[in-house]
């Protein structure tokens, strides 16, 4: 039977959080987190003895830190929120002392001192817009599984971990789900896959019986989110805002809370509203929905706008791209065949998407596209039919 040497009440506060790591810490999924949490606690508390910790000293830790400088950005200081998780690290290190090292005579300091206050969760969504610019690069980066990372994200609401840490013998093509065994509130959940993301793993990836889907690392995606991002000028947008975006679309294609809720993986209807930010003009539509049955024609041209096409003329030959298609593409060398080629493929697109039950996207403003070279491409209009 393995014995453990139980630190005393008089020990440095240094030996206790040391403890705490080995015993306690180890033992979650947030180890590596706390680490860090731990390290900041010992630099501002480590020479105290235990037993002598009051509240004064608390409060003391906890002004400084809000004034610390935030260690990637030195324009601004540590969030609430950051100090705030550190203070509840620090509180339940106390309450394992007292109910289980036996330090019963102990008391929490941290209990009544005031908390900082936590700014509102991020409500960063992509537009319209910045979403097809992101799909269409990420189509076009030279590693095919960061365009399938970000699809699953937008299309699945998964968290980049349980993206990363996918299996193949966990999909289930039949049904079209895929079996997360590990999540982050510990449960395991089985997520559906839209018709774009069985598409993803289907297609544009090379499906095996066992294995890990995706090669990247965290650090890796995370290295290359943020080289990405950069370069396509979105600013403040972070990979897990795409679970943001996903929320926010599954709920406003008409699911309930409870489905989405399913699907996200949330345990609480309050965190799940931390994720949705719904754009109120999508919600139009529902307030006076249009009768059932009317499918004229007036409707269905609706469907059939000229799409802005970007043409692009290089070494005497020509390639047409659609900024709101990223998967339709042509090239030749007589411009007129290939602005048919290009008219044919979009036809055949948006009468797939229409079968397939989707809204084929509005077509995007041309002062709001972004083309870098000027000198050498033309953006036109082009209709389907």
């Amino acid at each position: 039977m393995l014995s453990v040497t139980i630190p005393s009440i008089t020990d440095n506060m240094s030996n206790i959080l040391d403890f705490y790591l080995k015993t306690v810490s180890i033992h979650k999924k947030s180890y590596s987190t706390e680490v860090y949490r731990i390290r900041s606690l010992n630099n501002g508390l480590g020479t105290f003895l235990f037993n002598e910790i009051l509240p004064i000293h608390i409060i003391s830790y906890r002004d400084n830190r809000l004034t610390t400088p935030h260690p990637h950005d030195s324009t601004r200081t540590l969030s609430g929120a950051t100090v705030k998780l550190e203070l509840m690290l620090l509180s339940h290190i106390f309450n394992t002392a007292i109910s289980e090292w036996g330090m019963d005579i102990l008391k929490n300091p941290v209990l009544k001192i005031r908390k900082p206050k936590v700014n509102p969760g991020r409500a960063r969504r992509l537009t319209q817009q910045e979403e097809k610019a992101l799909l269409r690069a990420a189509f076009k980066h030279q590693n095919i599984e960061f365009y399938a990372i970000i699809t699953l994200a937008l299309e699945t609401a998964m968290r980049q971990g349980e993206i990363l840490a996918l299996l193949w013998e966990n999909i289930n093509w039949d049904k079209r789900t895929v079996f997360l065994p590990i999540t982050k509130n510990g449960d395991h959940r089985e997520v559906p896959l839209s018709r774009a993301a069985f598409t993803i793993l289907r297609t544009y990836l090379t499906p095996r019986q066992t294995g890990k889907i995706f090669n990247y690392t965290s650090a890796g995606i995370k290295s290359t989110w943020r080289d990405f991002i950069n370069s396509l000028g979105i600013e403040n947008f972070h990979f897990h805002d795409l679970r943001h975006c996903a929320i926010s679309s599954l709920l406003e294609r008409g699911l309930n809370s409870i489905e989405v809720a399913t699907i996200s993986g949330h345990k609480s209807m309050s965190m799940l509203k931390r994720y949705a930010h719904i754009q109120s003009y999508k919600l139009v539509d529902k307030l006076d929905p249009k009768p059932k049955g009317r499918k004229t024609r007036a409707l269905l041209k609706e469907h059939f706008q000229p799409y802005p096409a970007i043409i692009t003329r290089l070494s005497k030959k020509i390639t047409i791209d659609f900024p709101d298609f990223i998967d339709i593409s042509t090239t030749g060398r007589d411009e007129n065949k290939v602005i048919k080629e290009a008219q044919a493929f979009l036809l055949k697109k948006i009468v797939n998407m229409l079968c397939e039950g989707h809204t084929p996207p509005l077509p995007s403003p041309i002062n709001l596209l972004n083309v870098r070279n000027r000198k050498k491409t033309e953006i036109k209009y082009i209709s389907p039919i």
